[in-house]
């Protein structure tokens, strides 16, 4: 057992890294949340990390890997700072958890276009991901959410052209030898 895990309560912390990915980053960021004994600390250093990165989460693997540790860290550190009658009502932030889900979800209904509806299920995914409210409150409004959305999308979703719902969605071609002039 690590140093670490003596000293701050929880699961130790990984010293095993799988074979890909930025070791000396991993190493770094797990000898750097040892450190983190605090909720505080730990829910401070998610949202600012979620903020950071919201742009490049699904494109760097190292990332997710940190993101994911950084979760451990606050989902270990809230059942050891609070009871679970607060973990079951109240986000982290501060926030009452039907308040949020009730709070998003007639945003979402209220969205006047897809865009704006993309933005707040976004803005809800970023903010509000697990460990910050528990995963089933969190599921159960991510799911009504991401219907809404479907249905949004689905309405006239073919009517705008390829070319530019790739410029909307920021959408970049991997493969370019995939594409035709048909679907332009």
């Amino acid at each position: 057992m690590t140093r670490a895990a003596k000293s701050a309560p929880g699961a130790a912390p990984r010293t095993d890294y799988p074979p890909f990915g930025d070791q000396t980053a991993r190493k770094e960021w797990t000898d750097r949340l040892a450190g983190v004994t605090t909720l505080r600390n730990a829910l401070d250093l998610l949202i600012d990390w979620r903020r950071q990165h919201d742009r490049d989460a699904l494109e760097e693997a190292d990332v997710l890997w940190i993101e994911a540790r950084i979760e451990d860290r606050v989902a270990v550190l809230r059942f050891a700072e609070l009871s679970g009658e607060f973990i079951e009502t109240t986000a982290l932030t501060g926030e009452p958890i039907a308040e949020v889900c009730d709070t998003a979800l007639a945003a979402a209904r209220a969205a006047v276009d897809v865009a704006a509806l993309e933005a707040i299920v976004t803005g809800f995914r970023r903010q509000y991901k697990p460990p910050v409210i528990p995963t089933v409150p969190f599921l159960r409004s991510e799911t009504e959410l991401a219907e809404l959305l479907i249905l949004r999308r689905s309405k006239g979703w073919y009517d705008e052209p390829l070319v530019e719902l790739r410029r909307r969605r920021s959408a970049v071609l991997v493969n370019e030898g995939a594409a035709d002039e048909d679907d332009v």
